[in-house]
């Protein structure tokens, strides 16, 4: 029987447990990221009650998705897997081992292949640290195939993606897209996000990033009830899981 399970804690923060092994993405515990944007909902797990941790995955270096405050929670023996180019940064604050993934290359970690694919995204940081390497992760293995977009406009690269790999489950942000004139090219909306999801070809959909943090006074309910209009009208509801914090799911389970 299968173990493959993805936990979603809230924003993009998630337990994706495969082929026995415990991965998580871009862990954020803060009350508040980046100073002033507060938590509207708490994280669905306590980091003291998560399973022991093989490996955390780190998309981008934007506050909301590398809190370096959230690290005390965890051993400084578990790897942190960063895209090429943000080891420097990360190993400044954290004395965890810490793995380059450079774009479209892989990391095998103890029977899961972890690809690095692109986006796109720019993860800076204000001054005096900027970097602008950003990933998504693709965790293959026997028993199952998981995509976790931690942030990414919408292009071609999604399409791309679907065609070179079976993916069972993709985790794609659907928040955080306001103001748009800003934001175009580096967020989707929530019907690019559905759109992403058809072009990865997966069989299930999560949508994170959204509802748990006050970016910009967003509506919260806004982006899910958006996606949530657009799946009605391609028919798709079966394949969209809407996952609260704390809420799991098990692709095999009906």
């Amino acid at each position: 029987m299968s173990t493959l399970q993805i936990t979603h804690l809230g924003h993009g923060t998630n337990l994706l447990q495969i082929q026995g092994q415990n991965f998580l993405t871009d862990p954020v515990f803060s009350e508040k990221v980046f100073m002033f944007f507060k938590r509207r909902k708490p994280a669905g797990l306590a980091p003291e009650t998560l399973p022991p941790l093989s490996a955390i995955l780190v998309s981008h270096a934007h506050y909301d998705h590398l809190d370096i405050f959230s690290y005390k929670y965890f051993k400084t023996t578990i790897p942190i897997l960063v895209p090429k180019g943000l080891g420097g940064v990360v190993r400044k604050f954290l004395p965890n081992p810490v793995v380059e993934i450079p774009a479209g290359g892989k990391h095998q970690h103890q029977g899961v292949e972890i690809h690095a694919l692109p986006v796109q995204h720019r993860g800076c940081r204000w001054v005096p640290i900027r970097h602008r390497a950003a990933t998504a992760y693709l965790l293959k293995a026997p028993e199952g195939c998981v995509y976790f977009c931690g942030d990414s406009g919408y292009g071609p690269h999604f399409k791309k993606a679907g065609e070179t790999f079976p993916i069972d489950v993709a985790l794609l942000p659907i928040g955080g897209y306001h103001p748009r004139w800003w934001l175009k090219r580096q967020k989707m909306t929530p019907e690019e996000a559905l759109q992403a999801f058809e072009d990865l070809q997966a069989k299930r959909m999560v949508p994170i990033n959204w509802g748990v943090f006050d970016f910009w006074r967003e509506n919260p309910e806004e982006a899910w009830k958006r996606l949530e209009a657009e799946v009605g009208k391609k028919g798709l509801a079966a394949k969209v899981r809407l996952l609260l914090p704390g809420e799991s799911l098990n692709p095999e389970a009906r």
